[in-house]
């Protein structure tokens, strides 16, 4: 029972802490994020996803979200790719020139002016997603950072940051509403009538 008691405590604890952050998303900041994205996909453009670690998975879920769940209200089919998926690419840049480099070099050919890329970083300071969103930048593409902690440097030059301030670093929840940001809006989709409009 001592365990059932602790763990009933710490899942309040817990869920209040990702309410709180919840509490935090900017609606207008979320729909420029939607509009740049939806923008993206009018214009046949490409729309790029990095993010280390747990915010890796979170770029491969969002990718295989937009490109196959949208199956269930729409037959366009966006151009997004998870640039985290692609493991020799990945660790041959690592080995031959260093981790900062393994998304910017994927870029290099491929992200053209009009692209999107979507950077998920708890922190905001990862050094390769900080050197992808500058590349981004100076190719003329639009740059979307998902940020929470104390926003860093992806919030101060990503050309919109969705930031939600979670500044004791509390990693599990921040997380989980970068996961509840994709899912809400590739849900939203379903209902809007400029992506629901879309053909291949």
């Amino acid at each position: 029972m001592e365990r059932r008691e602790q763990l009933k405590d710490y899942l309040k604890d817990y869920t209040s802490r990702l309410t709180a952050i919840l509490d935090k998303i900017e609606v207008e900041q979320l729909e420029k994020v939607v509009t740049a994205m939806i923008t993206a996909f009018k214009n046949g453009k490409t729309i790029y996803v990095v993010g280390n670690g747990g915010s890796a998975a979170t770029a491969s879920h969002m990718q295989a979200d937009f490109r196959f769940f949208v199956r269930y209200f729409s037959k366009f089919r966006p151009k997004i790719f998870a640039l985290t998926d692609n493991v020799p690419m990945i660790t041959a840049i690592g080995n031959d020139n260093n981790f900062d480099d393994v998304f910017v070099e994927q870029m290099r050919g491929q992200f053209v002016s009009g692209d999107v890329l979507i950077a998920i970083s708890a922190s905001g300071n990862s050094p390769n997603l900080v050197r992808a969103a500058e590349f981004a930048n100076e190719l003329g593409g639009t740059s979307i950072a998902f940020v929470g902690f104390l926003g860093g440097k992806l919030n101060e030059i990503s050309t919109i940051p969705l930031y939600t301030p979670n500044p004791k670093g509390d990693y599990g929840p921040i997380e989980d509403v970068h996961m509840i940001l994709n899912h809400i809006i590739v849900n939203y989709l379903s209902v809007d009538p400029e992506f629901l409009s879309l053909t291949a």
